[in-house]
Formats: structure tokens, C-alpha cells, sequence
């Protein structure tokens, strides 16, 4: 009886066992689904970089301002910009009369030369509903240089430039480039108008459009504050710029203002030397170089290049190299629309394939350093939209990079030590700017079937495709300039018109 109860027992334990064990295993066990499996978060893509927030700023209070006078019942405010007029006749197509019109001029020429208005200069006019009498005026340059008019007891305008309390500050953040520079400036908790100060600081090293998207912009920047609110960035003191593939070691500009030398120096010391040849596009990438061996890219034959290709868009700006006198300016063969600039010391200099040439431009006509004249296209025998410059001495072709075009000048030694302090300190600053987040990736689109088979004409040395047309510039699609010059013209009819010789210059 007792091994028969005892028996019983253990049989009703191990049930008890396999009961519970049956109860916790549904919730224990993992299940087959056809549900996705969730992406660990390491592996997932990073998420948009959110605004950071931007400084908090209090307005101080200022003189009286037109502006407040708005909600008046007597008086109305009217407002206008120069623009091309001259001052008088800006304020009169403004509503005001011409007799007040000269009672303001008047009460202003004390202070403010209106004969040299600037057209992005602004104005309001507060008048007389009654009489259309001005009761006060304010012309406004900058937030910072307000001159204001206003009527006496004695019914005169007195004039006053406004006292304001500007204050410049250094202040420094950091923006990763999404694409316009002030809108990811804002992003990143700075103000508008950095694209302006980068620009220049830049200016000669790098173009702003050489930068991409997810590249990281630091920079130690000084700002004007006008009654406590945000004006204009004065300018950079230092700047570095990572690039979004990490592929390149950051680049860093200093501003260095010195005893003989100032300007926007690299990591070496170097700055653009202005004083020489420069660059007929600005900033603009060199795609070939001078070879005298050089396989044709249309005739698909061994003709030497004689010049140096600059990459740019259709309607990108062209400016003489140097100064110096037009000789030529005209169709020119395979060389598309072509000016020619005779130099000091025998040098000449072409500019080929422009869609359209500087409005006026003849031959004889002196040019400046960087003077326009011309813009960028693909008259001619071209592949596609760029610059062909030529250079020749004594009217021998030879390569134009020799000239050192927009060559670094490296800051003299009298200088150095001031510098490679002024650097320790900027870099210590640049060091301490906390990164952004990164961009989130863009998916990558699929490859069209046309695309696909482009590329494997590539691959298997198949026929090159087609460029597509690039768009004309609105500016070329107004009438040829004076003189004649052509807009557009196709090779048969370049070749119909003058004659040229194999190295794509103007036949003798």
C-alpha cells in the first residue's frame, strides 16, 4: 500500500511539472512568422540631424522709428527702394510730391551725398493725409546707417543719422551642408547670410559649389548686433571644412591681419596671389590639360590641345585673364565663338566655344584683369559646355598653366611667427565646435535601361552617347549683341562663315 501510494504521488508531481512547463512555453519560445526582422539599431540608417535651436536674442529699445507710426489715423507711410532711378525720382514714384520731394533731398544733402545712392538702398516718407505733407523721413542704407528726417515744432525737417547700439561679437557653430549654405546655416543654429562671409573667405582656395551635400562646415565667425538684434556677419576668422566621405584631411583658412599682410591663409601659409594671371572662370575645375599629343575626343584622331579646359555651365561667366587689348572677337571653326587678348610682354589669349559675347565688346577695346568678356557654352566643335583657353608667346601656342593662373603667394617670414600663433589659438577654437549630426543617406535611384546601356557601350569600347543639349541661359535668348555677334551657330555653319586650321584656331 505504501509503494502503491507512494507511486501515485510521484505521478501526480511530474503531471504538475509538464502543466506549468506547457503554461510558460508559449510566451518563452520564439514562434516562425512571416514578419520582417527588425533592423538592429547599429545597422540603421541615421535619422535627419534635427534644427538645432538658435541664440536667443533681446531686442533693446531704440529711438522712435517711422515704423511705429504706422497704426496713426492722420498719417500714412510710404516706402520704396532707389533702385536705377536717382533719389528724386525714387521718392516722387513713391507718392510723395515733388515739392516735398526737394524739402526732404534738402534736409538730407547735409548728411547723405544722394547723387551716390547705392539701388539696394531703402526709404520710408511719413505723410499727411491732409495736406501730403512729410512729416518725417527715414532713409535707410544697412540696419547699422539709418539717416531720419523729421518735423519740428517750427514745421522744419531735422536731420540726424540714428544713434544705435551696435555691438560685434565672436561667436562660432558648426552646419553639415543640405543644400543651400544659408538654410543649413540655419539648421545648425546660425543665422542667414553665411553664405555671403564663407564665399569670401573662400574666395581664390575653393568655390562654395564645391561643396556637398553631408559635407561639415566649423566656423568662428564675428557678428554685428543692432538694439540686440542680429544684423550681418562681419566677416570669418577661421573656418574648416570636412568632407562627408571622410576621404580627405579637413581643410582649415585662417584670417591673418599683420603688420605688411592680411587675407585668408591655409594651414601653410599660402593665400591667393592676386596681382597675376587669373582664372577666366571663377573657381571653376581644370578638365584637360595643354597636350600636344592629345587623342581628339570628336575627331578621334592624335591633334594637340593647345589651350587648358576649364568645367562650367552654359552661361558661367568669362573674364579676361589679365588686362591687356581685344583682338579679335568672332566665329572661329571648330573654336565656336572666340575672343582674343593681346598682353604686355607678346602674350596673346583666347577664350573659345562662348554661347554669347560681353554686350558691346569690340575690337580695340581695353580690358581689365577679370573683366567680362563673354560666357561659357559649346559653339563649335564641343562635346559638351567649357572654356577652351590658349595662351601663346610671339604667336606659338604653349601652355597656359605656366602663367600661374591664380597662383599662391606664401606669407613672408617676417610674418610667420605672428601667424603660426594666431593658428594655435583658431585651432583650438575650431577644435572645441561640437560636430553635427550626419545626413541621413539618399537612396540610391536605379539605373535606367537607356543608362544601363550607356554604360555598357563604355565598357565594351561602344559608341559614345549623345550629350544631351544643355539649356540656353535666358540671357542668350535675347538678340545678338551689338556688331553682329552671333549667339549660336552649329559647326557647318562656323566653318561656312571662316575657315580654320586643324588645331582648332582661326585660319591665317
Amino acid at each position: 500500500m505504501i509503494a502503491l501510494f507512494g507511486t501515485l504521488i510521484g505521478l501526480a508531481t511530474v503531471a504538475s511539472i509538464i502543466a506549468l512547463v506547457m503554461r510558460i512555453g508559449p510566451a518563452s519560445v520564439p514562434l516562425a512568422s512571416s514578419a520582417p526582422a527588425v533592423t538592429a539599431l547599429a545597422d540603421a540608417p541615421a535619422a535627419a540631424p534635427a534644427a538645432t535651436t538658435k541664440k536667443q536674442r533681446t531686442k533693446l529699445p531704440g529711438p522712435w522709428r517711422i515704423a511705429d507710426a504706422r497704426a496713426e489715423a492722420a498719417t500714412r507711410v510710404l516706402e520704396g527702394k532707389v533702385g536705377t532711378s536717382s533719389f528724386l525720382k525714387a521718392i516722387e514714384e513713391a507718392g510723395i510730391d515733388k515739392k516735398e520731394a526737394y524739402r526732404v533731398f534738402n534736409a538730407l544733402k547735409e548728411l547723405k551725398n544722394l547723387d551716390k545712392c547705392d539701388k539696394t538702398d531703402t526709404f520710408l516718407a511719413l505723410v499727411d493725409r491732409a495736406s501730403s505733407r512729410v512729416k518725417a523721413f527715414e532713409y535707410v542704407v544697412t540696419k547699422e546707417e539709418v539717416y531720419q528726417s523729421k518735423e519740428g515744432p517750427n514745421g522744419e525737417l531735422a536731420t540726424l543719422r540714428l544713434d544705435f547700439k551696435i555691438e560685434r561679437a565672436r561667436v562660432s557653430g558648426s552646419f553639415v551642408v543640405d543644400g543651400d549654405i544659408d538654410g543649413s546655416a540655419e539648421k545648425g543654429g546660425l543665422e542667414r547670410g553665411m553664405s555671403a562671409v564663407l564665399a569670401k573667405a573662400l574666395d581664390g582656395h575653393m568655390g562654395l559649389d564645391q561643396l556637398d551635400r553631408g559635407d561639415v562646415v566649423r566656423v568662428v565667425a564675428q557678428e554685428v548686433t543692432v538694439l540686440g538684434e542680429f544684423s550681418r556677419y562681419a566677416g570669418l576668422e577661421a573656418l574648416e571644412i570636412r568632407k562627408g566621405d571622410g576621404k580627405e584631411k579637413p581643410f582649415r583658412l585662417y584670417f591673418h591681419r599683420g603688420q605688411s599682410e592680411r587675407g585668408y591663409y591655409d594651414d601653410k601659409g599660402r593665400s591667393p596671389y592676386e596681382g597675376g594671371w587669373r582664372k577666366p572662370v571663377k573657381d571653376a575645375p581644370i578638365t584637360s590639360h595643354f597636350n600636344p599629343k592629345r587623342m581628339h575626343p570628336v575627331l578621334k584622331k592624335v591633334m594637340p590641345h593647345t589651350g587648358t579646359d576649364f568645367g562650367a555651365p552654359s552661361g558661367a561667366p568669362v573674364g579676361a585673364s589679365s588686362y591687356g587689348t581685344v583682338s579679335f572677337i568672332g566665329p572661329a571653326g571648330p573654336s565656336g565663338n572666340l575672343v582674343k587678348v593681346e598682353h604686355p610682354g607678346g602674350i596673346e589669349t583666347g577664350y573659345a566655344h562662348l554661347s554669347r559675347f560681353a554686350e558691346g565688346l569690340k575690337v580695340g577695346d581695353k580690358v581689365k584683369r577679370l573683366q567680362l568678356v563673354g560666357y561659357v557654352g559649346s559653339t563649335g566643335r564641343s562635346t559638351g559646355p567649357h572654356l577652351h583657353f590658349t595662351a601663346k608667346k610671339n604667336g606659338e601656342f604653349f601652355d597656359a598653366e605656366t602663367l600661374n593662373l591664380d597662383g599662391m603667394r606664401v606669407i613672408g617670414k617676417d610674418e610667420r611667427d605672428a601667424f603660426a600663433k594666431g593658428r594655435q589659438q583658431y585651432d583650438e577654437l575650431l577644435d572645441a565646435i561640437a560636430l553635427p549630426q550626419p545626413l541621413a543617406e539618399t537612396p540610391k535611384a536605379a539605373p535606367s535601361a537607356e543608362s544601363a546601356k550607356q554604360d555598357d557601350d563604355f565598357a565594351t569600347g561602344g559608341p559614345e552617347p549623345t550629350p544631351a543639349a544643355s539649356p540656353a541661359p535666358a540671357a542668350d535668348k535675347a538678340a545678338p549683341p551689338k556688331g553682329g555677334n552671333p549667339v549660336y551657330l552649329t559647326d557647318k555653319d562656323l566653318l561656312k562663315s571662316q575657315g580654320a586650321s586643324d588645331d582648332g584656331e582661326v585660319a591665317e
